[in-house]
């Protein structure tokens, strides 16, 4: 970086945007979420998974699967 060249203060820019989308779920869908995640931290020690991000990732496995599927 160039001393005529300034970082921007803030959170850098996300290259998508994504919507906020709340939802209610039972408490047993949320144990084995909860549950995923875990997993997942286990398997892949050193990132921080959260449960946007489990959920997340499901939703695209179950959409991708149900596409398969109705072809």
């Amino acid at each position: 970086m160039s001393l005529l060249e300034t970082r921007k203060r803030g959170r850098p820019k996300k290259e998508t945007v994504m919507d906020t989308l709340a939802i209610r779920l039972p408490d047993d869908l949320v144990e084995q979420l909860d549950k995923y995640v875990e997993r997942l931290q286990e398997d892949l020690p050193g990132l921080n998974i959260t449960r946007a991000d489990a959920v997340r990732q499901l939703l695209a496995v179950g959409l991708k699967a149900e596409k398969e599927r109705l072809k």
